[in-house]
């Protein structure tokens, strides 16, 4: 077993700041680094895995602590909607499920694998081995036959 790394003071103090608001560059600012390179240095110590680790273990803590899980919140944000369109709200009713379409994971990036078989390969091929002359003759050809 590995012993945890040591956070510096203001590695720490990042990590309280950054749990403030989830805003990586104020917080180094307000951890002390500089304003020009904050932006770098939040995204430097957000990516290190003892600071990303720290962060999780006090979110879930806080979420422990305050009783608070995804239901919860769910069931907040709709109650917000439903609010919102009591009063005739469209913005907030449009904001509050664009909250609840990110905590359902509408908005999560999709992977899509494409499997190209021999003929796709083969001809992937013969278009990378071709010169620019040739290219560009293809694509005149092509041009030429969505115009028709």
């Amino acid at each position: 077993m590995f012993p945890s790394p040591v956070l510096t003071a203001r590695q720490t103090r990042f990590i309280d700041e950054y749990l403030v608001d989830a805003n990586g560059t104020q917080a180094a600012i307000r951890a002390g680094y500089g304003a020009a390179g904050a932006r770098v240095a939040a995204h430097r110590l957000l990516t290190n895995v003892a600071i990303s680790s720290a962060i999780g273990a006090r979110q879930k803590a806080d979420a422990t602590r305050l009783w608070i899980d995804r239901e919860n919140v769910l069931a907040g944000l709709l109650e917000a909607v439903e609010m919102a369109r009591e009063q005739r709200n469209p913005a907030g009713m449009i904001a509050g499920l664009r909250e609840i379409a990110k905590l359902m994971g509408f908005y999560a990036p999709t992977a899509a694998k494409v499997d190209v078989g021999l003929r796709a390969s083969a001809e992937r091929d013969r278009i990378e081995a071709m010169t620019d002359v040739e290219l560009f003759s293809l694509i005149g050809e092509i041009s030429a036959v969505t115009q028709i």
